[in-house]
């Protein structure tokens, strides 16, 4: 496997890193669903911070790495199925599945402003359609925390961050990240989902949440905002690494032990997922095998996922002797795996001159012999076209990738035939040539095949804003913002379309939600504070403004309250 490595530390994982460290610094372990507990994501050198890299190292290759109780390969074929109970006690010291919640979101509302928190929607759909599929399997095996109900339950949330190198984390409260690099490196779909029910195992078990008590967590919000704030400001590529060298070597050596037991944890429950969902339980082994290889090549760096997810060659080995208990059975790619790959290398591509190699790329996959790579090939070539605005050229690239992904998946076929991704994409050049009820046909088409998605509720309100029907988009995304209150998408289309419909008091209200989500407050409450003195509110929006104003004031101030700072007024 071909060892990747991106150019620079970005700033959203200079943010991740510093949140992690404070984790690292005030949790009793170093969560094994965590990432860049080593060094800042981007940067799979081992230069830096060699120590810590040593240290790990020492302990993963240790002959005391596998517990004496834990289960031989030849034990492992004769032993039942085993239904694992929920071992996070969500009472005591514990933190509670509402406070996990709660700070994940405070979590991803500093993520999710940053450039390198992926938009891209197909690739948004793809993950978060795969985590209900496998989310559906955990639910029918009764997995621990899989059928909790009410304010206990966890809503899973997916997303990419542009980053080439290969990784994946969870986040607490059920948000799970993954790198754009792991997509494009995964060779099958059954491979990506692997790697996500093994992160949905570290959050059904609890692995962080069981190793934090309330005032620990507390404090730790209220450090992990500061050093956030200070590795914003200073963009300093080096402070990440510099501050988990002090001490931070020894931290996570410590707890190496506990962290074997959560990942064989979390991979027995990862494949009863994998298993029961349908996809090829090989993918977990094939890929964990390809990762341990790179792991040889010290002096050009460990991929993340190694250094914070520790692979031996036991975990392997358990993994592939699962896989021999399940009767073989042949499970296809399904066509969008390969539009998603192409995606996440558009989104990883940054400057121009990586637009021009990336170019290259695909025309080379393009031509390789693999249907697989050839439609990764041609519907990159079309995005590419697409980017530069070369509108013919990308519907002729296109529909070269629509017709391989139309024999690729003969009739009668497991393989979905249907692909979100070229709906999209041909719904967004329809609109782009002018062809704009032809375009807002084609994402309503793709709505009704897919009514969770994203991209397609995006695709089909773009169109009709383009085609002045404002009041159609105002309703369906009214409808959105009720039925999912806390997506900032929905929010922001529905700023634009009462800036398009001129209700400017309802435009900057839905400008206060987008902003609130983010986790700028002072810039949420502020929009408000116009809405309510813009005028032209009827008795029902007022109220609503007003009653929203009060509760955001009241959410500023006890997160203020949880970081030691007071209210502001």
């Amino acid at each position: 496997m071909k060892e990747i490595k991106s150019g620079q530390n970005t700033a959203i994982w200079r943010r991740i890193v510093a949140g992690q460290l404070v984790f690292a610094l005030w949790c009793s372990y170093t969560s094994p669903a965590y990432s860049a507990g080593a060094a800042p994501a981007g940067d799979v050198s081992v230069e830096g911070n060699s120590a810590a890299i040593s240290n790990i190292n020492r302990a993963m290759q240790s002959p005391d790495a596998r517990p004496a109780n834990a289960p031989t390969r030849s034990s492992l074929q004769s032993q039942p199925a085993i239904v694992l109970p929920d071992m996070g006690d969500p009472g005591g010291d514990a933190l509670s599945r509402v406070d996990e919640r709660k700070y994940g979101e405070m979590i991803m509302r500093q993520i999710r402003p940053d450039a390198d928190y992926s938009n891209d929607l197909p690739i948004y759909d793809y993950l978060n359609q795969m985590e209900r599929r496998l989310l559906q399997a955990a639910k029918k095996l009764q997995l621990g925390g899989a059928n909790e109900q009410g304010s206990g339950a966890y809503n899973f949330e997916l997303f990419a961050v542009k980053d080439s190198s290969i990784n994946a984390f969870a986040l607490p409260g059920g948000f799970i990240g993954f790198h754009t690099g792991l997509l494009v490196s995964a060779e099958s779909d059954s491979e990506v989902a692997s790697v996500m029910g093994h992160e949905t195992g570290h959050v059904l078990q609890r692995h962080l949440a069981r190793q934090m008590d309330k005032q620990t967590t507390n404090t730790m919000i209220a450090i992990a905002g500061m050093v956030l704030g200070a590795l914003a400001m200073s963009r300093n590529p080096q402070a990440a690494a510099g501050l988990m060298q002090g001490g931070q070597a020894a931290a996570i050596n410590n707890q190496l032990s506990y962290s074997r037991d959560a990942e064989r944890e979390a991979d027995r429950i990862g494949f009863q997922i994998l298993d029961a969902s349908g996809y090829d339980v090989n993918g977990a082994p094939g890929f964990f095998q390809r990762l341990q290889k790179a792991t040889g090549i010290m002096d050009k760096g460990v991929p993340t996922y190694v250094r914070t997810h520790p692979l031996t060659t036991d975990r392997i080995a358990d993994m592939q002797d699962r896989a021999r208990t399940v009767p073989a059975r042949n499970v296809p790619t399904a066509v969008e795996f390969y539009f998603i790959k192409a995606r996440a290398r558009m989104e990883q591509a940054g400057s121009s001159s990586g637009l021009y190699d990336l170019k290259n790329t695909f025309d080379s996959l393009s031509k390789q012999s693999q249907v697989g790579k050839q439609m990764e090939g041609f519907y990159g070539l079309a995005l590419i076209a697409q980017r530069q605005g070369k509108w013919d050229q990308a519907e002729s690239d296109l529909q070269q990738a629509r017709n391989l992904a139309q024999k690729a998946s003969a009739p009668g076929s497991p393989i979905q035939r249907q692909s979100l991704s070229l709906e999209i994409t041909a719904s967004e050049l329809a609109l782009a040539k002018g062809r704009n009820e032809e375009a807002l046909q084609i994402a309503q088409n793709a709505l009704r095949a897919y009514p969770q998605s994203y991209a397609a509720g995006a695709a089909m309100v773009n169109a009709e804003l383009k085609m002045g029907r404002t009041n159609d988009a105002i309703t369906w995304l009214k409808a959105r913002t009720r039925s999912q209150p806390n997506e900032i998408l929905w929010w922001s289309m529905l700023s634009n379309a009462y800036d398009q419909a001129n209700n400017v008091p309802m435009r900057h209200f839905a400008l206060g939600e987008k902003y609130a989500l983010e986790g700028a407050w002072p810039s949420a409450i502020e929009q408000l504070k116009i809405a309510r003195s813009a005028g032209g509110a009827d008795f029902y929006q007022s109220s609503s403004i007003d009653a929203r104003l009060r509760e955001m004031q009241r959410q500023y101030r006890d997160e203020l309250k949880d970081q030691g700072k007071q209210f502001p007024g």
